[in-house]
């Protein structure tokens, strides 16, 4: 194996981690708003809020 492709695979290693550490995060964020009330839900679920959930897959059905 080369050097170049070997940095290239742990570049792309480093990189899928990083994702899935932040899904993991995104995670624990939704699954603590959701233990909300529903007053408080309203509150926090801003058109900011929901776009960034939206950009991370949840939503509606997700």
């Amino acid at each position: 194996m080369t050097k170049e492709l070997r940095e290239k695979i742990l570049a792309f290693n480093r990189k899928a981690k990083e994702k899935s550490d932040k899904a993991a995060d995104m995670d624990i964020l939704v699954a603590a708003i959701l233990e909300l009330p529903p007053g408080q839900l309203k509150k926090v679920l801003s058109e900011d809020v929901l776009a960034v959930l939206a950009k991370y897959g949840y939503g509606e059905g997700g």
